[in-house]
């Protein structure tokens, strides 16, 4: 095994013991019990990812989408569940972002900004 495949199974393990996939663990275990919830909660999410895919950045868009959804946006189980899947997510991507920083990898598409 590669010392990159050894480091990314020791990466893997460290995010398995972390607080962020911890607390996402437990909040998905937990709503999986209740599927209209789950099913309801997945639905905010769809549509949350599409507005946020839209670019659309109006503050009256976001007020609607959670309007729209706010009768299951007040149960604690979805509370829970999509607060902690918000963190685990925020982390893994802080984690990513910090890698293609230190490495010199071109993520975006305009050659002005080569060094």
């Amino acid at each position: 095994m590669s010392q990159v495949q050894e480091k990314t199974e020791a990466l893997i393990a460290a995010i398995e013991e972390c607080e962020e996939y911890k607390r996402y663990r437990e909040a998905k275990k937990k709503i999986f019990h209740y599927p209209v919830l789950k099913e309801k909660a997945d639905e905010f999410r769809r549509c949350n990812y599409e507005f946020q895919k839209s670019r659309t950045d109006h503050l009256e868009e976001s007020d609607k989408l959670l309007k729209e959804h706010e009768s299951v946006m007040g149960h604690p189980l979805v509370w829970e569940y999509l607060t902690a899947e918000n963190a685990f997510c925020r982390m893994m991507r802080q984690m990513n972002w910090k890698i293609f920083e230190k490495l010199d990898f071109e993520v975006n598409f305009d050659s002005k900004e080569m060094l």
